[in-house]
């Protein structure tokens, strides 16, 4: 508006002169007629406009010469001003308008209500497993930003007529993924035209119970279940017992085992690892942030790294024990008290350890010492006794801090296990790279809980990779894949994907080699990328009867 509004003065100024102009070298010509105010402006807005209809001409050359300047300068104000501040926002405008319904073939969809972080991540679940969703956004910035993207819905989501727009009727499930207060009239406006399932995502599971009260089907709380995992991550770990982990066969898990500061394990080769565990199996690793599948026997272990391993608990507890290094008890660090920083302390607390709380606001009535300062300030972390420090929990709101913060804590304490949390998925290598041994995200907590409800499986907080799926493959009698040995199948090449298990008749193998024959009745664990998971089901489970996916963190 305020442009609008200079450049209306600007024109009304400019035509004014222009008409001053005229008047005075009409007066010049002799032509006393056109002295005047109204055929002056006349002629001008003629002029500029390029019309020029001919009907008031100059007659001198000095007459020439001003009407070309204004013809050239009402075609230069005309596109290079009025044109893209008046114009070419109306037709963008009307080009991008946000959607202000739903498809209309579209039933069987899943809404959610609000887009962050956590729905971009999540939509590339339902887009992998052919789910139809609908967002829908009250923002119509945000709307407009991401229609392309996304099928998308502007309008306040707690509004009846917006939902009945929604489809509401025909939707399978509504996931309310806004603030607990907007979750609560969203929910309550349901309840009065709909029974449909509802989940909730909420930040504290403490406010839950009046989100339930208002009528939701199931409560969520990504970053208190993110926040724990992260707690048992940290805390030395209890024998026999592996935070996170996948049962596949028999006795056979599916574990991530981070590298902590001083383990045995840096600069050995995954071949050696493998003999010491006594037959578990490396099936992936991130080395800073980077995951390398099907690793080699010749890959080196280096610091800030993680191991993907099956094997049963006593071989996994193996190679845990070597992973664990000179890690001993000592100070844990929290860089930031939100609800992910208030889940890992209550965590920890529990676990017999008093962490030292970092934050910037003045903290009352915790149970925990605490300093009021900045996690990206040197001294602030000095003072909370980062030297000292055998693990730092950097649990802030900003990847760009916490980035910052990861350099700083390892500069200071090189020995300390920094474990932070990334808010955006695109961070997390940039973390890694700043020296974290371990990331966790939010968004991929909470796409990865969703699509296991969504899908009909248990409820349960499993490894946190996104770009990589572990498929439960039944190998039928007449399968293509009987009687072929894993070599010739070729996986890795072929699909992007390996067998980190097979079961046959009751007993489990963990890593099968790949001159294993594959045979009618077995059932094949594979771990790949989804596409690759996908084109592997394309070719060889003509049913298209999944038993089981499960999604794992990027």
């Amino acid at each position: 508006m305020r442009k609008v509004y200079r450049l209306t003065i600007s024109l009304i100024l400019v035509m004014l002169i222009y008409s001053l102009a005229f008047m005075t070298l009409m007066s010049y010509e002799g032509q006393s007629q056109n002295v005047n105010l109204a055929t002056a402006v006349y002629w001008v807005v003629v002029t500029m406009t390029t019309l020029g209809y001919g009907d008031i001409v100059f007659k001198t050359p000095l007459g020439y010469i001003f009407t070309i300047i204004v013809s050239l300068s009402g075609i230069a104000i005309l596109w290079a001003v009025v044109v893209p501040l008046g114009i070419t926002p109306h037709l963008e405008h009307m080009i991008r308008a946000a959607p202000s319904s739903a498809p209309e073939k579209m039933n069987g969809h899943i809404i959610i209500s609000g887009y962050n972080p956590i729905v971009e991540t999540l939509a590339e679940r339902f887009s992998l497993l052919k789910i139809p969703f609908l967002i829908i956004e009250r923002s119509e910035s945000v709307a407009r930003s991401i229609y392309k993207n996304y099928p998308v819905l502007w309008g306040d989501p707690s509004q009846a007529e917006v939902q009945h727009k929604a489809r509401i009727t025909s939707a399978r499930l509504f996931i309310a993924n806004e603030n607990d207060e907007q979750n609560a009239e969203v929910i309550l406006t349901l309840r009065e035209i709909s029974d449909i399932e509802i989940i909730a995502l909420v930040d504290d599971l403490t406010r839950s119970r009046f989100l339930r009260y208002a009528g939701a089907s199931r409560i969520i709380s990504p970053k208190t279940l993110l926040g724990t995992f992260i707690a048992q991550i940290t805390s030395l770990p209890m024998r026999n017992v592996f935070p996170g982990s996948i049962q596949l066969f028999g006795d056979l898990l599916l574990v991530e085992l981070p590298i902590y500061p001083g383990a045995e394990l840096i600069g050995e080769k995954l071949e050696e690892i493998g003999i010491k565990s006594s037959g578990a199996g490396i099936v992936g690793i991130w080395q800073k942030g980077v995951f390398h599948p099907s690793p080699g026997p010749d890959e080196t272990v280096h610091s800030n790294s993680v191991l993907m391993a099956v094997g049963n608990i006593e071989q996994l507890s193996a190679i845990r024990d070597l992973t664990l290094g000179t890690r001993k008890e000592g100070p844990q660090i929290i860089l930031g008290y939100g609800d992910v920083g208030k889940r890992v302390a209550a965590v920890l607390s529990d676990c017999g350890i008093k962490p030292t709380i970092l934050d910037r606001r003045v903290l009352n009535d915790i149970d925990f010492p605490h300093i009021t300062g900045d996690a990206t300030a040197e001294d602030d972390l000095l003072q909370a006794g980062i030297k000292e420090a055998v693990g730092v929990l950097i649990m802030l709101n900003l990847d760009s801090d916490a980035i910052y913060a990861t350099l700083l804590a390892k500069n200071l304490n090189p020995h300390a296990f920094v474990v932070v949390r990334a808010n955006h998925l695109k961070s997390a290598e940039n973390i890694y790279r700043a020296g974290a041994d371990y990331v966790a995200s939010v968004p991929i907590v909470a796409s990865h809980m969703l699509a296991r409800i969504i899908q009909g499986e248990e409820e349960k907080l499993d490894l946190l990779y996104e770009d990589l799926e572990l498929k439960i493959f039944h190998v039928s009698k007449r399968s293509r894949l009987a009687g072929r040995t894993l070599v010739e199948l070729d996986l890795p090449h072929r699909f992007g994907c390996r067998a980190v298990a097979l079961e046959r008749m009751g007993q489990a193998m963990a890593v099968p080699d790949t001159k294993t024959v594959v045979e009618g009745g077995d059932i094949l664990a594979l771990m790949g990328s989804p596409k690759g998971i996908e084109a592997f089901s394309q070719k060889y489970d003509q049913r298209k009867d999944w038993k089981k996916m499960l999604f794992l963190r990027s």
